[in-house]
């Protein structure tokens, strides 16, 4: 599987539209997520994948060919859903070995997968035993099993500590070297914005934004954070009276041995050039760009 896309698809319960002429690509070595406020859709659009909603209207294409979400389209899909359940008087082993027999996989993909999510150690003890995240994890166990072509996680962030979240970026970073596709929803876009290739997001059941984070960050145009750390206070005295004066400074902070200063991006060099003649005023900076949950409130309001 190389490429998918859903094409103008549509899906109503009763009154409510949950989703409104969606469009959805997605190739193979990529990892898409799904943002949105509550009720925005995300949950429909990945049930619509799952071939648990049939839309009203709209189109699935697998490499270019028109399919539907029938048996053999779904077996090479991985599903972790957002609230997992198990038989808690199961151990993780013999949970693992139900979904393996279910899909015809050997006891060595078992063993291998206890070990990818970090379950090993864990995999003789009964489920009633495990923690949240542990579950997660036995989840994400049971939606990788088969090695599918495409894995669907609906916030799989949720209830992992940070043993967890490393494990769970490994599978990212297998999958796409693998050259296989993710999509997955999530709210904590701090923790994911380093992980994915691109962003969708959802609103009223329509994709506002769809693309890179670093080209929707050059289209939010948000201001950058510009943090000067300061020499000595009779070295830096006019240096920060320079930049308090120039005029394309958003806000200027002033604490103790650092200068904060916010611009917007065509004024960076700007600002950052006003040291030249304040030898020994700065000793350093540090640029930050606006993270992807402040790109992503922008887009909200923006396309609102």
């Amino acid at each position: 599987m190389k490429a998918l896309t859903l094409s103008e698809v549509s899906v109503r319960f009763g009154k409510v539209q949950a989703l409104a002429n969606v469009d959805l690509d997605l190739r193979a070595g990529t990892v898409t997520c799904l943002a949105g406020p509550n009720g925005a859709g995300k949950s429909t659009l990945l049930r619509v994948l799952l071939g648990l909603v049939r839309p009203q209207s709209g189109t699935l294409r697998v490499d270019g060919e028109a399919r539907v979400a029938d048996n053999a389209f779904k077996a090479r899909l991985g599903y972790l859903p957002e609230a997992v359940a198990f038989s808690d008087s199961l151990s993780g082993r013999r949970v693992l070995r139900f979904f393996a027999r279910a899909r015809g996989v050997g006891r060595a993909r078992v063993e291998a997968v206890l070990e990818m999510v970090g379950l090993a150690e864990a995999a003789g003890r009964a489920v009633r035993g495990y923690s949240r995240g542990m579950r997660q994890r036995l989840g994400l166990g049971i939606a990788i099993l088969t090695e599918p072509a495409l894995l669907v996680l609906d916030e799989p962030t949720s209830g992992l500590d940070q043993e967890g979240l490393g494990l769970l970026w490994t599978v990212l970073e297998q999958w796409r070297d693998a050259g296989r596709m993710v999509l997955m929803s999530s709210h904590e876009l701090t923790l994911v914005e380093r992980r994915i290739d691109q962003l969708c997001v959802l609103r009223a059941g329509e994709i506002c934004a769809a693309d890179t984070p670093a080209r929707l960050r050059a289209r939010a145009h948000l201001p950058l954070r510009v943090t000067f750390t300061l020499g000595e206070p009779a070295e830096s005295a006019a240096f920060v009276e320079s930049v308090r004066g120039f005029g394309a400074c958003l806000a200027v902070d002033h604490r103790a041995d650092e200068l904060q200063a916010q611009v917007a991006p065509g004024d960076l060099l700007a600002l950052v050039e006003l040291r030249i003649g304040h030898n020994g005023a700065v000793r350093g900076l540090r640029v930050e760009e606006p993270g992807l949950d402040m790109i992503y409130e922008h887009l909200l309001s923006a396309e609102g």
